[in-house]
């Protein structure tokens, strides 16, 4: 009896031992098919303490390559440092070149571009993970690292379609030395942009509760922070704000270049910008007494955004401190508006409804000014959006145009043809989007065709815009270019070439490799070339027109060619020098093969490239027979 017992309790115990182990096997391998990796790696964190603050990194993947990547920010350049290795532990080992580092153990880096094995093994020794990881350092800018919490509400387009989420958060900005220089509660930091919030490198707006200085920048409340997303080169709007704070005397927004980490995430390269607003240290009249407006796309007027659209269909959005303006104010408005194209349109510039002349109802200097940066830069929305205006005392002041802003979409990388088109006094156009379409050049176009404006322009170009033109072309170009390109090399790989899509226009150089290394992605060296062009060649017209006071014809090119996305503007426009050849004709083929032409629209005569053009004319594309 006791030899059977026996038998049983041993056959009862290798049943036991057996199930524990099938249990062991099933956990391990439930276990194998959770996502470990990603759940483990998101909660992962280098953290540094910087004189008593806590900055963390996370890691980045790039899933295609399967490589992780730490971003480090400039003042880890060359500098051996040491971080504390922060996840929840018990999920399972992390190893970096075959050490073991625990939740909270030091791992020590060097400043300098490395590249280690990085390991994660589950609770039964199992690996699940055995990817690089590879440790970037920036160089030259500061970073700014902002927290903030439902950072998913924060990114959603849901959230931000009607731009009214909010997410508090907090600050701390560090220069490229490692000095903290800032470190602050945000009252707001949300989505901003139109097009660009679209895209997966997002842009922002932060405000402090008191003012601010940043970046050697004038204190101030509000903030921006430009993508750069669509801007290869990422110093279009850069040279803009340079240019105009060169040249006006008037309140222009500055900006400068720094890195963003988003709750320890790498964003990338950005444009840190003073806010176009009312305020000290900004644009400073009094918010009570003034009219602050700006041009807007008829498509992007908000429900709750006050506006009005003058007799000749231009639409102004109006921005007060409420967000809200009584049916009195917006006549007044109106009516001052009206006035305004009345001179632009009258005789002599006289306008009917008041009988003054253009220069008693706007600042010709400052929108002379306007004009000029619009034109240099070759802004596709150059009188139809983001043309600021006021006037600092409602009833009985002039309208003062600016101060500047939006430039992504210049210098040649536009969606429109007539703007990639230097050599061409595109300001002065009116039409410069598709007939019907209610944006359109009203303003800027009836100004140029006012005598007394254009010598002010003339004037202004000759005395002041040109030189500090040559300035970037010879000089600030390349300063920007070496201040960014180890940032920009970061940023491109962070968003790959996902990048070329976000852009308009690309290089006619650029060339990506079929097997980029990290640094192929940005190619930044095309795209800082496209603007030197762009600005060369238009300094080069422009110096002819107003300085060499050579004559020119307009030859107008209309191409309404089912082949072209007609969504946009297909005409474009030439300055040709009288009794000089046409270059530059756009060659385009018909979907069954055929060549398109050009014939003059009066004379039917044709026209190609080597045509010797002796005055204004408009010629138009068929399809030869």
């Amino acid at each position: 009896m006791q030899g059977r017992a026996s038998f049983g309790n041993k056959i009862r115990i290798f049943m036991s031992v057996s199930a524990c182990l099938m249990l062991v096997v099933l956990l391990a391998g439930s276990y194998m098919r959770t996502d470990h990796e990603k759940e483990i790696m998101d909660g992962l964190f280098l953290e540094y303490n910087l004189n008593g603050e806590s900055i963390r990194i996370s890691l980045w993947e790039d899933e295609e390559a399967e490589i992780y990547y730490a971003f480090l920010p400039s003042f880890f350049a060359e500098k051996s440092r040491e971080f504390l290795l922060r996840y929840e532990d018990g999920r399972g080992t992390l190893k970096i070149d075959g050490t073991v580092y625990k939740d909270g153990a030091l791992f020590t880096e060097t400043g300098r571009e490395e590249i280690h094995r990085l390991e994660l093994l589950g609770p039964f020794g199992i690996s699940y993970m055995d990817k690089e990881l590879k440790v970037l350092v920036s160089e030259n800018v500061p970073a700014l690292f902002f927290t903030a919490q439902a950072q998913e509400d924060l990114l959603s387009l849901k959230e931000f379609a009607g731009k009214k989420y909010i997410e508090t958060g907090s600050l701390t900005m560090v220069d490229e030395t490692g000095s903290i220089v800032c470190k602050e509660s945000l009252e707001k930091f949300k989505l901003r942009g139109n097009l660009t919030a679209t895209l997966d490198k997002k842009p922002f707006t932060f405000s402090f509760k008191a003012p601010i200085g940043l970046c050697g920048m004038k204190p101030g409340i509000k903030w921006n922070l430009l993508a750069n997303a669509t801007d290869g080169s990422y110093l279009r709007n850069m040279l803009v704000l340079n240019l105009a704070n060169e040249s006006i005397s008037a309140y222009e927004p500055d900006g400068a270049f720094v890195e963003v980490y988003l709750n320890g995430g790498y964003q990338g390269l950005y444009l840190l910008t003073e806010a176009v607003e009312i305020g000290e240290n900004r644009l400073e009249i009094d918010e009570d007494e003034s009219w602050f407006l700006e041009m807007e796309l008829d498509f992007r007027l908000e429900e709750d955004t006050p506006f009005v659209v003058t007799d000749k269909g231009q639409i102004f959005a109006i921005h007060t401190r409420t967000g809200f303006a009584t049916q009195e104010e917006k006549e007044k408005i109106l009516y001052r508006l009206n006035d305004i194209e009345s001179a632009l349109d009258g005789k002599d510039g006289v306008s009917l409804l008041s009988g003054k002349p253009l220069g008693e109802l706007i600042d010709l200097e400052s929108w002379a000014e306007a004009f000029l940066i619009q034109e240099i830069s070759g802004d596709h929305d150059t009188g139809i959006a983001s043309q600021f205006a006021y006037a600092p005392e409602k009833e009985n002041s002039l309208l003062y145009a600016g101060p500047v802003w939006d430039f992504d979409g210049a210098m040649g990388n536009v969606n429109t043809a007539m703007f990639q088109n230097p050599e061409a006094l595109t300001a002065s156009i009116e039409q410069t989007r598709p007939p019907g379409n209610a944006n359109q050049n009203r303003w800027f176009a009836a100004l140029y065709r006012n005598k007394e404006f254009r010598q002010r322009v003339e004037e202004k170009y000759q005395t002041v815009f040109r030189e500090n033109l040559e300035k970037i072309l010879t000089g600030r170009i390349e300063s920007y270019e070496d201040e960014i390109y180890r940032s920009a090399v970061l940023d491109g790989l962070r968003w790959h070439e996902k990048r070329l899509g976000w852009m308009f226009v690309l290089p006619e150089d650029l060339e990506v490799p079929d097997e980029p290394g990290y640094e192929d992605y940005v190619q930044l060296k095309s795209h800082v070339l496209m603007v030197r062009d762009f600005l060369s060649q238009k300094k080069e017209f422009l110096d002819k027109l107003w300085v060499e006071q050579v004559d020119f014809c307009i030859v107008e090119v209309r191409n309404d060619f089912p082949e072209l996305n007609q969504d946009y503007n297909q005409t474009l426009y030439y300055w040709v020098e009288r009794g000089e050849a046409l270059k530059g004709l756009p060659a385009f083929t018909s979907k069954n093969g055929s060549i398109y032409g050009y014939v003059d629209s009066k004379t039917g005569e044709k026209v190609c490239d080597g045509t010797v053009i002796w005055e204004d004319c408009v010629i138009e594309g068929v399809l030869n027979e």
